[in-house]
């Protein structure tokens, strides 16, 4: 060192590292029993938080497949499955799959292997309908959740996306007069070739328009049975 104090501070360093050194058997027998402690209290933890995951996977479950029955997918077995990852990770010591099986005698798979669009959002309703009070996502969106569907499940469909509609925003693209009748607010998606383009108009309909827009697409042409059927709809389902 270049000064006193420079030479006493190398001096209680060294005399440290020194200290370390000889007692370094010592130190990593303590340093060992240190450890074994916190993997044991770490254990115990994660095994009463995979306790937890499956207690909870359980009523999940069986929510979520009544959901499931009610939105007319009748064979379908939702599954929260648990995984040991056999180490620690910041999951604990397990992680949760998703896991689906749309038809009798069909193997469970992933949701992000589910390839009709129609029954991923069906799936979703499923599992948004029961969480629905403390999910955090503001804003859903569902297209082709009428794929497949008619009368009764579809009635159903619309009363679940009406439910989770009171905490969340909900933007549906449907073809289904049920549907569309159910909502507060109702725009028409159309087409338009001009100028040798082709582009793609929203419009705001009113009520006149909406209950048009539902006779028309229940029947395929407005007349006058078609448009008191759409009011009769409007009426029971925006009440």
């Amino acid at each position: 060192g270049n000064s006193i104090e420079e030479i006493l501070k190398y001096r209680d360093e060294t005399n440290l590292e020194i200290n370390r050194i000889e007692n370094l058997e010592e130190e990593n027998t303590k340093l060992k029993s240190q450890i074994k402690t916190l993997k044991k209290q770490m254990t115990e933890i994660c095994e009463k938080i995979t306790s937890l995951r499956k207690t909870s996977a359980m009523m999940l479950n069986d929510k979520i497949n009544k959901e499931l029955f009610d939105l007319d997918m009748k064979n379908a077995r939702f599954n929260a499955k648990i995984i040991d990852d056999g180490d620690f990770s910041e999951n604990g010591l397990s992680h949760i799959e998703f896991m689906i099986a749309t038809n009798v005698g069909e193997e469970e798979k992933g949701l992000n292997k589910v390839a009709s669009g129609g029954e991923i959002s069906r799936i979703m309703l499923a599992i948004k309908t029961v969480i629905a009070d403390i999910d955090e996502v503001p804003v859903l969106i569902f297209d082709e959740i009428d794929t497949g569907i008619s009368g009764n499940a579809a009635n159903m469909v619309g009363n679940k996306l009406r439910r989770i509609s009171k905490t969340h925003q909900i933007l549906i693209v449907t073809h289904l007069a049920t549907i569309a009748a159910k909502g507060e607010y109702n725009y028409y998606i159309y087409k338009e070739a001009k100028d040798n383009k082709t582009k793609t108009n929203v419009k705001t309909l009113t009520e006149e328009e909406t209950i048009e827009e539902i006779a028309r697409i229940a029947s395929g042409n407005i007349t006058a049975v078609s448009l008191s059927h759409a009011q009769e709809l409007r009426k029971v389902n925006v009440a």
